[in-house]
């Protein structure tokens, strides 16, 4: 709640009707978390650079004016850049102080390395990149103060892929892992992940939404461009966990002497 003249209170909706009238979006590289707290501070985080707070209802980001009345939009990326930068902090912190060896053994036959399926997440990113980016190109302004909707399909497809998951899904062969070195597969995923955070970026007042891609994984299939971004986050959240247990197995076998 902000304080108005003469010690009222005032709902921070009314800031967005009242208050002096600009944004200023000063995007400065790849910004991990997010906050939009409309209550006159100056200075806002978030995941395409620093809300400078100047006026109200415009919103500026590389030349894209975009009016704050999508301010809902932006919060909704926002979420999605927090977790993409989530996933590569988790990985990092996972991958931090192991040996080669380590990242590409597998627990058994068939199985995957940690290296894999980092390999994986990279692949599938760079299936998804070409069409969202010409997706987003065309998908036209927000009108209204609205939220983005996800659709029925990405829906579904989220709620089994955020771990702990019980549904496994079939890898097609120009995702699956081709046995990179460590090494490789770390870098070209940090790339990867700089380039869905710049794509992302891009997206920031537009109702992306409103145009959709034929699945790279299954093309027989469609889906809206809020709902892709939103699966891939997911996808990674449950391939950095699958790591994790890997990781984990690996240590529980040398501490048994199994290793």
């Amino acid at each position: 709640m902000q304080w108005g003249s003469g010690g009222r209170q005032r709902h921070p909706n009314a800031l967005l009707r009242s208050a002096p009238s600009s944004f200023v979006l000063l995007p400065f590289g790849y910004i991990p978390s997010y906050c939009l707290h409309p209550v006159g501070i100056s200075l806002i985080p978030c995941a395409m650079g620093i809300l400078t707070v100047v006026g109200t209802n415009t919103v500026q980001s590389g030349g894209l004016e975009v009016s704050g009345a999508e301010l809902l939009s932006i919060q909704q990326q926002g979420t999605i850049a927090r977790q993409i930068r989530q996933a590569t902090t988790d990985l990092e912190t996972l991958v931090a102080g192991r040996s080669s060896t380590e990242l590409v053994t597998c627990l058994e036959p068939g199985s995957w390395s940690a290296a894999e399926c980092v390999d994986h997440l990279t692949r599938t990113t760079r299936a998804f990149l070409p069409a969202i980016e010409e997706a987003i190109a065309a998908a036209p302004k927000l009108k209204i103060n609205r939220r983005l909707r996800t659709g029925i399909l990405p829906s579904l497809f989220i709620r089994n892929l955020n771990p702990p998951y019980r549904v496994r899904f079939k890898v097609l062969p120009q995702l699956a892992p081709h046995s990179p070195d460590a090494g490789t597969a770390l870098a070209s995923f940090m790339e990867s992940q700089s380039q869905l955070s710049t794509i992302l970026s891009s997206a920031a007042g537009l109702a992306i939404d409103e145009v959709r891609i034929k699945s790279p994984v299954y093309g027989r299939i469609s889906y809206n461009i809020y709902g892709a971004l939103r699966m891939l986050a997911a996808h990674q959240r449950r391939h950095i966990w699958q790591i994790s247990r890997v990781l984990k197995a690996l240590d529980t076998r040398l501490m048994k002497g199994v290793a």
